[in-house]
């Protein structure tokens, strides 16, 4: 190559350098925190967990190789279990959920982020829907067919979104694809809060409602 083109082609390629080496780092998301109860004794319930009320009964049961955490059907409560540590601001929380319904009778359950007081994502199967609710309040809801005795994942992702965040929720079937995109969405005023991520439900059909293969993931 000709030096004359050569000795610029060099300092170019210098400045180029130096621009990328005062960049700042990318900021990674955190690793997420899987729970799949595999190494949980069966009929206790795991470190880290925390039941929201006190008649709930959850505990870990044993179906042949598998383990999963598993909610008692008796008293018929509303109750939830918070997973590991505090997260401020984003995040995502998926998990494998098993549920039966009887004649009429159908459980509600689901998943939420930012504590007690969070939002959730919750698959009503009495009305058919999948729903983002806050403190009993329904602020989104999209019709969903919930196919009873099968496992499913329910996923709910909260996202900082200008002053306020994008709430999103996702509901696949074992085996099936994730959807790219959510089957409801919500705008929520208020940025994304602090608190436990959870699990949730009401057994209606006097049945358990059995949880697997939570994972909780902080975002940046």
């Amino acid at each position: 190559m000709n030096n004359r083109f050569l000795i610029p082609l060099l300092f170019l390629c210098a400045g180029l350098w130096r621009v990328a080496a005062q960049a700042p780092p990318a900021v990674p998301g955190q690793e997420p925190v899987k729970f799949d109860f595999q190494s949980t004794e069966a009929g206790s319930l795991p470190e880290g967990l925390t039941v929201t009320d006190g008649e709930a009964k959850f505990s870990v049961v044993a179906e042949g190789e598998n383990k999963f955490l598993q909610m008692d059907p008796s008293p018929l409560v509303d109750g939830g279990v918070l997973l590991g540590a505090s997260i401020k601001g984003p995040a995502v929380i998926s998990a494998k959920v098993r549920a039966v319904g009887k004649r009429r009778s159908f459980p509600r359950f689901g998943v939420g982020l930012h504590g007690v007081g969070g939002y959730r994502c919750l698959v009503v199967p009495a009305q058919k829907e999948l729903q983002l609710v806050k403190n009993d309040e329904v602020v989104a809801r999209v019709p969903f067919a919930w196919k009873s005795g099968a496992w499913i994942t329910v996923e709910f992702s909260v996202l900082a979104a200008g002053g306020g965040a994008r709430l999103e929720g996702r509901v696949w079937a074992e085996g099936g694809a994730r959807p790219a995109d959510p089957l409801v969405t919500y705008a929520a005023p208020a940025a994304p809060g602090t608190g436990k991520a959870s699990v949730w439900a009401t057994p209606f059909a006097e049945l358990p409602v059995d949880f697997d293969e939570v994972v909780i993931t902080p975002l940046p």
